[in-house]
C-alpha cells in the first residue's frame, strides 16, 4: 500500500487569494476532524474530574468572590455602578475570562497538538476549529452563569438585549484574529506564553470590569484610551437593561475585525507549514 508523503518547507511561494481561498477550503475540509478531536478533549478533560464542568466557571466565581469581599467590607471604595455591584463583578470576570480564552484558543490549540502535526498530513484549519468547538462548550456554560445572574439579582434585559449576541460574536471573532496572529510567535518564544497572562492581568484593571470607570482622575483618562473598556461595558450594559455607549466604536470594529480575520487567515496558513519544519 502506497502512503502519500507530505514535506513541509518554507520556502513556498503564495498568492494572497489563493491562500485565502485554500484556507477557507480548510476550514470546511476539516470540520469532522476537528468535531472528533473536540469530542476526545473534553471527554478526557472532565472524566477524571470529580467537579466536572464546574472548572469552566470555578475561577470567576472565585476572582469575582475577592473583589465583592473587598468592597463589601469597605476594604475598597468603588465608583457607583448602574447595576448591583455583584452582579456587576460577576458579568464582567466572565466576559474577560471569555475574551482571554479567544486571544489564547489558537496558540494553545497547535501546541496540544504538535504530535500529530508533525506526523499526520491534515488541513491545520482543524485545530482553531477544534479550539472553537471547545471554547463555545465552555462558553454556553458561561452565558448559562450569566442567566442565573441576572434571575438571582432580578435584573431584567430591555430590548438591548438583542444586540447581545452580535456584539459578543464580533468580539469574539476579534481577539481570535489577535490570538491567530500572535501564535507563531508565541510558539516560537515562550516568553510570549508567559507575558499574555500578565498582560491580560494588567489589562483587566485597566477595564471596567470589576469597578466601573470613576467620573474623573487619570484612571477615567486610562480607561476612555482602552478600547477594551467600550466593549467590556456596552456587553454589560446591553445584559443588563441598559443601551450601548459607544455605537461608532462598534461601527468601526467590524471593518478592523474583517480585515485583522483575513490577514490572520493567511498569517496562519503561511506559518504552519514553517512552524511544523521547526517542530520536525
Amino acid at each position: 500500500m502506497n502512503l502519500e508523503k507530505h514535506i513541509y518547507t518554507s520556502s513556498n511561494s503564495y498568492s494572497f487569494l489563493e491562500v485565502i481561498k485554500a484556507s477557507l477550503k480548510g476550514y470546511q475540509s476539516s470540520f469532522y476532524l476537528a468535531n472528533q478531536l473536540a469530542k476526545r478533549d473534553i471527554k478526557a478533560q472532565y472524566r477524571q474530574s470529580f467537579l466536572g464542568v464546574f472548572w469552566a466557571i470555578f475561577p470567576v466565581l472565585i476572582n469575582s468572590l475577592v473583589w465583592i469581599f473587598l468592597q463589601s467590607s469597605g476594604t475598597i471604595q468603588t465608583t457607583a455602578t448602574n447595576v448591583p455591584y455583584p452582579a456587576f463583578v460577576l458579568i464582567g470576570t466572565t466576559l474577560w475570562g471569555i475574551i482571554g480564552e479567544c486571544i489564547n484558543l489558537t496558540t494553545q490549540s497547535v501546541n496540544a497538538n504538535k504530535s500529530i502535526i508533525t506526523k499526520i498530513n491534515f488541513d491545520k484549519e482543524a485545530l482553531i476549529t477544534l479550539g472553537l468547538i471547545k471554547f463555545f462548550f465552555n462558553f454556553l456554560i458561561k452565558i448559562g452563569l450569566i442567566i442565573l445572574f441576572l434571575i438571582f439579582f432580578k435584573i431584567t434585559p430591555s430590548i438591548e438585549i438583542l444586540f447581545f449576541i452580535p456584539l459578543l460574536f464580533l468580539s469574539i471573532v476579534f481577539f481570535v484574529a489577535i490570538g491567530t496572529l500572535l501564535m507563531p510567535i508565541s510558539l516560537l518564544y515562550s516568553d510570549i506564553n508567559r507575558l499574555i497572562p500578565i498582560g491580560l492581568q494588567f489589562l483587566m484593571y485597566a477595564t471596567p470590569v470589576v469597578y466601573a470607570m470613576p467620573p474623573e482622575g487619570i484612571m477615567r483618562k486610562i480607561m476612555q484610551l482602552n478600547p477594551l473598556s467600550y466593549i467590556i461595558t456596552d456587553l454589560r450594559n446591553v445584559l443588563t437593561g441598559y443601551s450601548i455607549e459607544n455605537p461608532v466604536f462598534w461601527c468601526l470594529s467590524i471593518l478592523v475585525t474583517g480585515i485583522l480575520s483575513i490577514v490572520a487567515l493567511v498569517v496562519y496558513r503561511v506559518s504552519i507549514p514553517i512552524l511544523t519544519e521547526r517542530m520536525s
